[in-house]
């Protein structure tokens, strides 16, 4: 089996690859990256990953340059062909963006554009990261950018289609975010005092829940909120509730 993941160096794609590496079934991970540290490859060390490292194919990509004639896109195209599916761990904040128009690109125009180059080359299995609320008619600028990116996914029509949709994510993310990092530690405490439907969950359940999600893809579900067969959406009080040793 051999996967992409986006968003690789992410706090939710760092323990997506964790997981992948060990797997017998994954022969290959294709990790397209807008820079390396240096000369070289990611810290795979500082990452948790230890074995398996071999499986795991960086490939630097200026992401600027997807459209159908640019260098990225043909780079991608290429990394993408012979994938049995697509991890989509993209997403970034305003803060990290700079402006609505840049976060907007980021968390929706780049996943689509990637996730258009993954149908061409003929990928079956799609999965991404959305949020808690993604709702494309929100009055929330950030639910609306998450909610316009499961729209688009939806009508791109993947034989299957994994949305996950968590709250807050506790764990350590590569910036500094003291918002998060405060309340990281206020739920933490006080964690099953909070409702399933908005309790935070760490970035491990989540990454646990998109590798089984490409083991055993949802061909015969069909989403109940619009009926599309081979659409699964799984929400924060499933991540909630999950234990991540009893999903393998």
């Amino acid at each position: 089996m051999k996967v992409a993941v986006l968003g690789s160096s992410g706090l939710i794609g760092k323990n997506v690859l964790k997981l992948l590496v060990r797997l017998d079934q994954v022969v290959r991970v294709y990790c397209p990256v807008r820079k390396l540290p240096g000369q070289g490859s990611p810290d795979l060390a500082s990452m948790g990953i230890l074995d398996g490292s071999s499986k795991l194919d960086f490939e630097v990509v200026d992401f600027s340059t997807l459209g159908a004639e640019g260098e990225g896109h043909q780079k991608v195209l290429a990394g993408f062909l012979g994938c049995d599916a697509v991890v989509c761990c993209l997403g970034t904040t305003k803060k990290q963006a700079g402006s609505k128009a840049e976060q907007e690109r980021v968390d929706t125009r780049l996943p689509l554009m990637l996730a258009a180059i993954a149908k061409k080359a003929g990928v079956k299995n799609f999965l991404c990261v959305s949020a808690m609320g993604a709702d494309s008619h929100s009055p929330f600028f950030y639910n609306r950018l998450k909610g316009n990116l499961e729209d688009g996914l939806t009508m791109m029509n993947f034989e299957t289609l994994t949305l996950v949709r968590p709250s807050l994510l506790l764990g350590q993310h590569n910036d500094k975010r003291l918002g998060e990092e405060l309340l990281q530690k206020f739920f933490g405490r006080n964690a099953m005092l909070v409702p399933s439907f908005f309790r935070p969950v760490h970035a491990e359940t989540v990454a646990a829940h998109l590798v089984t999600s490409i083991l055993k893809p949802p061909k015969d579900h069909i989403n109940v909120t619009d009926g599309v067969k081979g659409k699964r959406i799984i929400y924060n009080r499933v991540l909630a509730k999950t234990k991540v040793d009893q999903l393998f």
